[in-house]
């Protein structure tokens, strides 16, 4: 805990760190070539500080792991093999004690000093076999230390792995500014496996969330190699598997207008297998994670989004005779381009239907609390070492730049972060927002269209 202490401090030094870099890059009154050098060069120290605060949250997470897996109980190689011979050597102790007094019942003739010997065996006898019991405790902490080795062996070797990179980069930086020219190569590899190995450990380098109108948009773009996958997947659905072209491009629109619940999901389920990329191909079917004509890695959320809308859009579960069953209702939506999105019922049993379809349990909740619960709850969850799934009617956003992005009905989001100043950090549409859970807003339906307003959360828990 007091690892992961030092490392969230270590985080807010290095936004502040951050946010005066660009305080200073942003001064308008300095105008020189150096300055404009100089701000280049910060640009490059961006990418060195986004670096490190993913290097931290790696260990964060792994320090996680490690206490989950060890739990309360101290496990120091030394101590567990140091007792296991202690209690060997106090056993054969025992047991020649119990062997003195054994011989000394066999020519004893007085009565009360037989009892007492065979009282004396009896004891050294019990004694030895709770040795033997603590030895077998023992050596079963060994097995455990021996499984918790093996299990955390991977553990800090992605932060390991990023840190030389960063200080590559470091040195490449601080050598390239010389009498006020800043001349570092863009293409330099340094730059490219620094982001490449950030992509893989966290949301990171513009990655900022899948986009409910990603999918459609890739098909609008019109090129063979994505219209034949898209169709491909479409297609591998029964519900979907006659589409025409013209019925997958409705489809998708009808995505685009309800898909933020999905998008949120597909979002959780990439930050939970970021770090295991062979896996996540092995259960889904298609690799997490793709590269551009430059070599720069992506994540194909797309797919994902795609995959998830079509395997669980429109279905419900009903009960006849007692008994549960999946049905798609084909009435659900408005129309084949507009779709009526979904509820947090919808989610909990559309999301683990998927998850259970690729043998990955997951448990979603509903978390009922009030507006000034919310910050709180979410930070409570967070330390769980669970994600959230926030909604909100209406919709009250604010970028990084503070500018607001404001729309009447119901969203959903994926909480990807809480601010110092109580706000909470969303993804949404593939960007960065944050919102504020007692804007006034959220307790006033009369201010909304769709005449509703709340903040609701879901913890989703693998």
């Amino acid at each position: 805990m007091r690892a992961s202490d030092r490392m969230e401090e270590d985080q807010r030094v290095l936004k502040l760190i951050e946010k005066n870099i660009d305080l200073f890059a942003g001064n308008l009154e300095i105008k020189s070539e150096a300055f404009d050098a100089l701000k280049q060069q910060l640009s490059d120290y961006h990418i060195i500080i986004e670096a490190m605060q993913i290097a931290n949250d790696a260990d964060m997470e792994d320090f996680r792991v490690l206490g989950v897996r060890v739990g309360d109980e101290i496990l120091d190689g030394e101590t567990i093999f140091a007792q296991m011979e202690n209690s060997l050597k106090m056993k054969e102790g025992y047991l020649a004690s119990e062997e003195i007094y054994r011989r000394k019942m066999q020519t004893e003739e007085n009565v009360l000093f037989y009892i007492y010997y065979c009282w004396k065996a009896e004891q050294y006898e019990a004694l030895a076999n709770n040795s033997q019991r603590l030895y077998e405790e023992w050596r079963q902490k060994t097995e455990k230390f021996d499984e918790i080795a093996a299990e955390t062996n991977g553990l800090f070797a992605d932060s390991e792995g990023i840190r030389a990179l960063i200080q590559k980069g470091q040195t490449e930086i601080a050598g390239a500014f010389r009498q006020g020219a800043y001349t570092l190569n863009e293409d330099d590899p340094w730059r490219r496996q620094i982001m490449n190995a950030g992509m893989r450990l966290a949301m990171g380098y513009d990655d900022r969330g899948g986009d409910q109108n990603g999918p459609y948009t890739l098909w609008q773009r019109g090129l063979d190699s994505d219209r034949t996958y898209i169709r491909e997947l479409i297609h591998s659905y029964e519900e979907y598997a006659g589409y025409s072209d013209q019925e997958i491009d409705e489809l998708l629109q009808k995505l685009n207008s309800e898909g933020c619940g999905y998008v949120a999901f597909a979002n959780i389920v990439v930050d939970e297998f970021r770090r295991k990329e062979e896996e996540f191909e092995q259960t889904f079917g298609f690799p997490l994670f793709l590269e551009n004509v430059n070599g720069y890695s992506y994540v194909d959320y797309n797919r994902l989004i795609i995959d998830l809308y079509c395997a669980s859009d429109n279905h419900k579960k009903v009960k006849v005779m007692r008994r549960e069953y999946d049905i798609y209702d084909e009435k659900e939506d408005l129309s084949s381009t507009i779709g009526r999105g979904t509820t947090p019922e919808d989610r909990i049993y559309r999301f683990e239907r998927y998850m259970r379809g690729h043998n990955i349990p997951v448990k979603i909740e509903n978390i009922e609390c009030k507006l000034d619960e919310v910050y709180q709850r979410c930070k409570d969850e967070e330390e769980s070492g669970n994600r959230v799934i926030i909604s909100t009617c209406p919709v009250r956003l604010e970028d990084d730049e503070g500018e607001p992005v404001q729309m009447d009905g119901g969203h959903a989001m994926t909480v990807t972060g809480l601010t110092d100043d109580g706000r909470i950090e969303v993804s949404s549409w593939g960007e960065k927002y944050y919102l504020s859970p007692e804007d006034s807003d959220y307790a006033a339906p009369e201010k909304n269209r769709a005449g509703n307003a709340y903040i609701r959360i879901q913890s989703v828990r693998f």
